[in-house]
């Protein structure tokens, strides 16, 4: 059991490493969890179209993840949200771990720190609406990959040798579309 939760965490930080835009340097961890708080920050036009294209099939497709969230009908190793934190032209996309959803509120809590907004550090509960999502990926006990539509393109921009190591490293299949 032990060595199942540190393979898990592990492959949860490679995601976080490969996946970020930018580096963030982690601030003072927080020992006991505060309140969370509430963020929301308008997803901008982006210049890639692509990766936009990769966000706005997020978003269409997130009741998927939202279901199997609330009623799993499979067993999963990870469930994840990619979150935009920033405005226009400072941002950075956090995945987080998604602990509950109220009405149309979603508790995450941050894995990594955040440089662009202050106060939102590791093991930090944040409040995000649905629009604020930006990704959202299911990564099933076989590594078959569901959702991770910025994943799925980060993934295709890599050369071939440094898929054949991304694979290698987090054992992730990219074989499902959803």
């Amino acid at each position: 059991m032990h060595k199942s939760l540190q393979w898990k965490s592990f492959i949860l930080l490679v995601f976080i490493i490969l996946a970020s835009c930018s580096p963030a340097e982690p601030t003072a961890t927080s020992i006991s969890t505060p309140d969370p708080i509430t963020f929301h920050t308008p997803i901008p036009v982006l210049a890639d179209e692509e990766l936009a294209d990769a966000i706005r099939q997020a978003q269409e497709t997130l009741h998927i993840w939202r279901q199997e969230f609330l009623a799993p009908k499979k067993a999963y190793s990870i469930t994840s949200l990619k979150i935009r934190f920033g405005e226009e032209g400072d941002i950075e996309d956090m995945w987080t771990e998604p602990l509950y959803i109220l009405d149309n509120l979603y508790t995450v809590r941050m894995i990594e720190g955040v440089t662009v907004e202050q106060g939102i550090h590791p093991d930090r509960l944040v409040d995000v609406r649905p629009e604020d999502i930006i990704d959202w990926m299911l990564l099933e006990e076989d590594g078959t990959l569901v959702g991770g539509y910025t994943l799925r393109l980060e993934y295709k921009r890599m050369t071939p040798e440094q898929q054949k190591r991304y694979i290698e490293v987090t054992g992730i299949r990219f074989d499902k579309t959803e």
